[in-house]
């Protein structure tokens, strides 16, 4: 027998959600989803793009009440691109809770030092959520708390719920966020020699990987080149990040 949610919690999301509608800025959107998860319990909390935050674009979607001793850090130490926490959450469209991330991927060295670096500003556990539409970048909603305390389902469930509403009103506010298509879709096997690109692998380890000859890879890659109308490789991985192929937090 099922069991219905308690009319009073879902009245309380009904208040979130007109309030993140009624929101004009990005300001007064962050300041909604401040209080909304103070309101349940949270501390932090972060909305921001799959991409280089290094130079903060005004089409960037990055909302967060995160210490700005730890954005600065994470920015200017560009630790985003070794973020373990983006990393495994891709791999499950329904949110990652951050313990669980030793099981989805083998975290490396650098990968546990982002981990580090975030507790010591006092992020110790969290729920992170992606968010994948085509034509679009990606983006990840997060929250986060002081207390190492797993989340429970519960509180799962409300992080999905907040991280909606936020997204879908933060991709409204931001101009600019669509993805040009260029031409044909790229193949699965460009895409994966882009992804290997991306890594950092050079031709012949990329065919050692595919199984395929150093002259075939080199063919799927130029035939992307062509494709995106752009010079260099470095060129060809932002464009294909932009399409959504490649995620730029495995650039090396």
């Amino acid at each position: 027998m099922t069991k219905a949610l308690d009319s009073a919690q879902l009245r309380d999301f009904e208040e979130v959600d007109r309030a993140c509608e009624a929101a004009e800025t990005s300001a007064q959107l962050s300041a909604v989803i401040d209080a909304a998860i103070q309101q349940f319990g949270f501390r932090w909390f972060a909305l921001v793009d799959d991409g280089d935050l290094y130079e903060h674009r005004p089409d960037c979607l990055m909302l967060t009440n995160y210490p700005s001793s730890w954005v600065d850090e994470f920015i200017s130490a560009r630790l985003y691109r070794d973020d373990p926490v983006h990393a495994a959450s891709i791999r499950s469209p329904t949110g990652l809770c951050w313990e669980r991330i030793a099981e989805v991927i083998a975290p490396t060295r650098a990968q546990l030092l982002v981990l580090e670096r975030g507790r010591a500003h006092g992020l110790v556990t969290g729920y992170t959520l992606p968010f994948r539409i085509p034509g679009e970048r990606g983006a990840f909603f997060t929250i986060a708390r002081p207390k190492d305390r797993p989340f429970t389902y519960s509180e799962a469930t409300a992080a999905q719920l907040f991280g909606g509403m936020a997204f879908q009103k933060g991709r409204a506010l931001i101009k600019g966020r669509a993805v040009k298509a260029h031409g044909s879709p790229l193949s699965p096997r460009q895409i994966d020699c882009l992804r290997l690109i991306a890594a950092g692998k050079t031709e012949w380890e990329m065919g050692k990987i595919l199984g395929l000859s150093p002259g075939t890879i080199h063919e799927y890659v130029e035939g992307a080149r062509r494709r995106y109308g752009v010079k260099t490789r470095s060129q060809l991985v932002l464009a294909a990040a932009r399409d959504g192929y490649v995620s730029l937090n495995y650039l090396v």
